[in-house]
């Protein structure tokens, strides 16, 4: 009788690493999906490339949201998008809201920086202050075309 040692050795390594990044999903959704109560707040982009419903808000480095709904304003034919931010943090009424990436060849977030005002923003208020997405391509192209 054969002995098949080595396949299921083999087997029990498969099921180890996918049960490892299944944790490691369930992780990082929990981290996100754990905000507690949120305040809504919407800004509009002229280009918000990279970004996609649930990706991660954050401020100072520290993910305090998630991407709500994103549509296009068929008027201004801007992107506009509704964000959920922890109730825990208040943000000053003149906050500056940017689309930026972790690093060169990392994913696409949104980033906020609070500004100096003494009025805070209220729930369902607009983002004043916003700055697309940069994008490498275009950059290069303007570059090279010159």
């Amino acid at each position: 009788m054969k002995t098949y040692s080595f396949e299921f050795i083999i087997g029990l390594i498969v099921i180890f690493i996918a049960g490892w990044f299944l944790v490691g999903v369930l992780l990082k959704s929990e981290e996100i999906s754990n905000l507690g109560e949120v305040t809504e707040y919407s800004a509009s982009f002229d280009d918000i490339s990279g970004i996609s419903v649930g990706s991660k808000i954050k401020l100072a480095g520290v993910t305090i949201g998630r991407v709500k709904k994103l549509s296009l304003d068929s008027f201004s034919y801007t992107a506009v998008m509704v964000l959920e931010i922890s109730n825990k943090i208040k943000l000053p009424s003149d906050s500056e809201i940017a689309i930026t990436t972790e690093g060169l060849l990392g994913g696409s977030y949104v980033s906020i920086s609070p500004g100096g005002s003494d009025t805070f923003m209220k729930e369902n208020e607009k983002f004043s202050y916003t700055q697309s997405s940069l994008s490498l391509n275009n950059l290069l192209q303007k570059f090279f075309s010159r």
